[in-house]
């Protein structure tokens, strides 16, 4: 009869969750942030009624998770893995309720599941080299629910400049974004959603300064920029940009010698 069952933490030998749980066919909300596990059973397939499932587990080796989550079609909520072995593929596309989604790779399951995701309002996902940003965002068009998007860091995609591919402006709805993606250069002010309120900025590698683009952002109120999110020497706030700005985070960018503000920015 159990509905809830946290396991935030705890270590199962040999990493391996008991078979057992499958039996409890009645559970709602399982979570298993943290926990020491490498492989899940295949009898998680009976979990059919659960609305919360948070896999994201201890990071320190990859998990295999079998392909049974696209049993679990009541689910509102699910957190994979950051790090899944390269023989876990997922089938998602059934999950059409889903309404928060993080972790999703490009690796271990494909692009196309996101299309039936219509009621998603958060989407973290972690970009593959067999999927470039352009058809990743062309395969969003669908989901205008978003309200944060999440392009998680990946090693591979590090090395690739993203910028001339970033078009997101028909999120109308999309409040939050955080961007982990290579570009030279700030996209243009049109390319963002036009209604975007908070921007994470992390591990760009932007050479020109990002502030003249961002500062046009009407709607902006806070704006974070870490880990060589920007390289260069020289940033300069101009008089009247970022009307609604209430917070700015500038950290870990060593590069970074001369910050400009003008009276009125």
């Amino acid at each position: 009869l159990l509905r809830v069952l946290d396991l935030s933490w705890v270590k199962f030998e040999g990493g391996k969750l008991p078979s057992s749980i499958g039996g409890l066919i009645h559970l709602r909300y399982l979570r298993l942030r943290d926990a020491g596990v490498s492989h899940l059973p295949s009898t998680m397939r009976n979990l059919k009624l659960l609305l919360y499932l948070n896999l994201n587990v201890d990071k320190e080796e990859p998990i295999h998770v079998p392909n049974v989550l696209k049993e679990m079609i009541q689910l509102r909520y699910l957190s994979l893995p950051l790090k899944m072995d390269d023989k876990t593929k997922l089938e998602l596309g059934d999950l059409v309720n889903l309404e928060y989604l993080s972790g999703f790779s490009t690796q271990h399951s494909s692009v196309t599941d996101l299309l039936r995701m219509t009621k998603l309002r958060y989407l973290a996902v972690s970009l593959s080299e067999r999927c470039n940003f352009e058809t990743l965002s062309s395969s969003l068009r669908e989901l205008r629910n978003l309200e944060t998007l999440d392009f998680l860091f990946s090693l591979e995609t590090y090395k690739v400049d993203y910028m001339g591919e970033f078009v997101l402006d028909h999120f109308i709805h999309l409040k939050g974004l955080r961007l982990a993606v290579r570009m030279s250069k700030i996209p243009d002010q049109h390319q963002f959603p036009p209604h975007l309120v908070h921007l994470f900025l992390i591990y760009c590698g932007m050479e020109e300064d990002p502030m003249p683009i961002l500062e046009k952002l009407l709607h902006l109120k806070s704006v974070r920029l870490a880990r060589k999110a920007f390289l260069g020497r020289r940033m300069v706030c101009s008089k009247g940009g970022f009307p609604q700005l209430c917070v700015i985070e500038i950290s870990k960018e060593s590069e970074l010698e001369e910050w400009i503000v003008e009276e009125g920015s």
